[in-house]
Order: structure tokens, then C-alpha cells, then sequence
């Protein structure tokens, strides 16, 4: 997970059906995923890898619920 760029992560998520609120977590919820992505897009540019990392977990936890709603076996 942590080697994937920027680039990488928005591939990963582009062209696929996402719901417009995701829960990532126990008392972790997205409200409104295409604002997530834009902004976790926008911090993973940045390159401050202290911030990235934990942006990097929950993006992961989103594809995998996304692919998982999409049928996507991995």
C-alpha cells in the first residue's frame, strides 16, 4: 500500500461506482466520498509522509469497500 503515488491511488479509484458515504471504520465515517478523495488526492501530492500515511489507510479501506460493493474480488 504505501509504495502506490499519488497517481497510483487515483487510478485505482477512477471509473468505479462509489457510494456517496462509506463508513472505514468502527466511528469512522466519510460523508461525502468525492470530497474525501479530492482532498486525500490533494495530500498525497503534497508529499508530507507523516500526514500520508494514515490518508494512504483510509483510502484503502475505501477501495476495498468500493470493490466489494462492485464485486471485485481481489
Amino acid at each position: 500500500m504505501s509504495d502506490m503515488t499519488a497517481e497510483d491511488w487515483e487510478a485505482a479509484f477512477h471509473g468505479i461506482e462509489l457510494p456517496e458515504t462509506a463508513q472505514i471504520d468502527t466511528g469512522v465515517f466519510i460523508s461525502n466520498v468525492p470530497g474525501f478523495l479530492e482532498k486525500s488526492f490533494a495530500i498525497l501530492h503534497g508529499g508530507n509522509e507523516r500526514v500520508a500515511e494514515p490518508v494512504r489507510w483510509r483510502l484503502q479501506k475505501l477501495l476495498d469497500i468500493a470493490n466489494e460493493a462492485n464485486g471485485v474480488k481481489e
